[in-house]
């Protein structure tokens, strides 16, 4: 046997050994909290989708623990729950967001107290989820209330998926949501996503099999830009720790790859997203007026692309639909303004939950 052959087969050897050690080390730490947990948790960010989500229903009461989140059926229940039990002499603030919105909408509940705020939420939802949202909630919406759209800039992308768990690899929450497309005739065609509720994601992570999971697969392959091998596929490799790093490395420049495809051209072919926003917003505050709401959009711009207000403002005027644009009151360049997770810091949140009382004070 050449010597180079030997020193390969040695190499794999120790780099399997190694692997071993590290996956039993890690096994070791498990549950464990301080540095520990964070080795840990580094380590996990690699694992594929269906083992995250596999790993969440597993241990449903770990910290950070998306797989309940947002899901539409459970939040239009509750939802009708609430709206059956409501005063309706009084006008409410319903709000269809993510946190972004939520704070803005809760920091100008603080301002004024005489404010009754729904809020509608899941997690970085994208401009698809929060639409669909607030056209699922007609119902539970009475005369004189202000129907709220949150859009934030990050989660544009999004508009191209059908499911938080294609976009967001590190905190993949498999909440759906419908794709929306722009009409022959004008409008927006939705497409809506074969697995409505947590029940059903349950079930395909069971019998990955089933006729359901393939067909949840195809609808993925099909529809959402963000589906691919390097995220979804080989979930056996999740034993190995290494496999699991390289993975997100992967994984992460796959899917920055893809954002700055689809963010490049507004009104590209595959993801038009600026026309769709734009019908979108219309689409919004016609059903709002037509039910006799004030519709307020709130966009709320963070770094990057794409530049919400310059995108919006001209339709939005255009059409006389009250809004509130982050960027007017706050650089969103600026790094300060953004606490730790990512969110805009209070003092700030404050300043956006004034402006949109100014907007509906109008």
């Amino acid at each position: 046997m050449p010597k180079l052959l030997k020193s390969l087969i040695a190499t794999i050897a120790c780099l399997a050994l190694l692997d071993v050690a590290v996956a039993g080390a890690l096994g070791l730490l498990q549950g464990r909290g301080g540095a520990g947990a964070k080795l840990v948790q580094f380590f996990d960010y690699g694992f594929s989708v269906p083992g995250k989500l596999k790993n969440w229903v597993a241990h449903p009461g770990t910290p950070g623990n998306l797989f309940d989140v947002a899901w539409r059926d459970a939040m239009m229940r509750k939802s009708a729950k609430r709206f059956a039990g409501e005063d309706p002499a009084r006008p409410e603030i319903r709000g269809y967001s993510m946190s972004f919105v939520n704070h803005v909408l809760e920091a100008a509940n603080k301002l004024d107290p005489n404010l009754v705020v729904d809020l509608h939420a899941g997690p970085a939802a994208p401009p698809n989820a929060t639409f669909a949202m607030f056209l699922d909630d007609r119902p539970n919406r009475r005369k004189g209330d202000v129907a709220v759209f949150g859009i934030l800039s990050s989660s544009v992308p999004g508009m191209a998926t059908l499911s938080n768990q294609t976009w967001m690899f590190e905190q993949p929450s498999p909440f759906t949501y419908p794709v929306f497309l722009p009409a022959a005739g004008g409008g927006l065609t939705r497409i809506e996503p074969l697995v409505e509720s947590a029940a059903q994601e349950r079930a395909i992570l069971q019998a990955p099999s089933s006729f359901t999971a393939r067909a949840w697969r195809g609808q993925l392959r099909d529809v959402d830009a963000f589906y691919m091998p390097e995220t979804f596929g080989l979930p056996w490799l999740d034993i190995s720790p290494f496999a699991r790093l390289v993975r997100r490395s992967v994984a992460v420049k796959s899917i920055a790859a893809t954002k700055e495809r689809l963010l490049a051209d507004p009104d590209g072919a595959h993801l038009p997203y600026g026309e769709i926003l734009r019908r979108m917003v219309g689409e919004f505050a016609r059903i709002a007026r037509q039910d006799g709401q004030i519709p307020v959009v709130v966009l709320v711009q963070v770094q990057g692309k794409p530049d919400l207000a310059a995108l919006l403002r001209p339709t939005l005027t255009a059409e006389r639909i009250r809004y509130v644009a982050t960027v007017d009151d706050q650089d969103p360049t600026d790094p300060e303004a953004y606490t730790s997770d990512g969110h805009y810091r209070p003092a700030i949140r404050v300043r956006f939950g004034q402006a949109f009382l100014k907007v509906i004070g109008q």
